[in-house]
């Protein structure tokens, strides 16, 4: 699929197969970032199954649930935890996918966005579930949960109910050295501000402000972690910001944008794809003084210098020349438009 992408990106509606001049990943890139936002498909099908694995949390009751708690057993709801689960070998090709979603591009970063928000605090799990702060106290705190008789507690059966207060009923194993009552102290800490409420425990998607699971920031996240390259300073992602606003033709638009990343075929850049030899000439075919580069081309060439100067002429203003392209667009002036 990112084959016929890419070559009707490049060849158009006639196909056939030419250079392809951007990697597709900077294709992919939002316009401000040097891309043309084009939709990663990899990373949009993550997304979509990120959906499915949603649903799988947020207790809707479906017929599709109760065929996969039939063939794949109760855990299936649970499946947050399920890139660390053995399934069985004739589990299918979608459902594997579902499981591991958590592992592409960055490891588990579907369970790092996804959060218990606990009301009664009857269905979420201690020390497992995360409900507090960025992790599970299991991975924040592993020297109490691991000397704690309550390993399958949930939060409601911790907290002291009789209590108005806000007092929790640890229970532990044995008796707790001195240093381990300090951690003690960090997680009460870590518990304060909980409101407790009537309503049952759900599940929070925490890139959205109302919790609710959105494709279009699942793609967000995904795009931040497989594909954003922060190769570029803030004048310079102004520069792509505006260029796609500029009315002109898209053609015109589109060659400035190539020309910009220095992707046009200039003497060097056809050499580095090996259309030239690499062993000819690269000088330029205007001024044959230096190598044939984007920034030569429109700059430093004595042919671009001449229309610079015929340009400044009218304008009657004059300024330096710009030392790269991406300077052009801070360059203001007076007089005609």
């Amino acid at each position: 699929m990112v084959r016929i992408q890419r070559e009707f990106l490049w060849g158009g509606v006639g196909r056939g197969k030419k250079i392809n001049w951007v990697k597709w990943k900077t294709v992919c890139q939002e316009k401000e970032n040097g891309g043309v936002g084009v939709k990663d498909i990899r990373v949009m099908n993550i997304s979509l199954l990120a959906k499915w694995r949603w649903r799988l949390l947020d207790g809707e009751k479906a017929l599709w649930k109760s065929v996969l708690v039939k063939k794949y057993g109760e855990n299936v709801e649970s499946v947050l935890q399920g890139s660390n689960m053995v399934w069985p070998r004739h589990s299918s090709l979608w459902w594997k996918d579902v499981v591991k979603l958590g592992d592409f591009g960055s490891q588990d970063w579907f369970n790092q966005v996804v959060m218990r928000k606990v009301g009664n605090g009857m269905s979420t799990s201690f020390w497992n579930d995360r409900w507090k702060g960025e992790n599970c106290f299991h991975l924040k705190y592993p020297r109490l949960d691991s000397v704690s008789n309550q390993k399958e507690a949930l939060v409601g059966e911790v907290r002291d109910p009789s209590d108005l207060r806000l007092v929790w009923r640890f229970l532990w194993r044995r008796n707790l050295f001195m240093w381990e009552e300090e951690l003690i102290l960090s997680l009460k800490k870590d518990l304060e501000g909980i409101v407790w409420t009537e309503e049952e425990d759900v599940w929070r998607w925490s890139l959205e402000d109302m919790g609710t699971f959105m494709v279009k920031s699942a793609y967000k996240r995904m795009e931040d972690l497989v594909l954003k390259e922060n190769r570029w300073r803030a004048e310079e992602k102004r520069v792509f910001k505006h260029l796609w606003k500029i009315p002109v033709p898209t053609k015109v638009v589109a060659f400035v944008w190539k020309t910009l990343l220095d992707k046009i075929p200039t003497m060097v850049n056809l050499a580095l794809r090996n259309v030239l030899p690499t062993e000819g000439s690269m000088l330029c075919a205007l001024c044959a003084r230096m190598g044939e580069t984007s920034l030569h081309l429109f700059l430093h060439c004595n042919l671009a210098s001449s229309v610079w100067l015929h340009l400044m002429s009218w304008l009657d203003y004059f300024f330096p020349i710009p030392p790269n392209l991406f300077s052009i667009g801070n360059v203001g002036g007076r007089g005609k438009k």
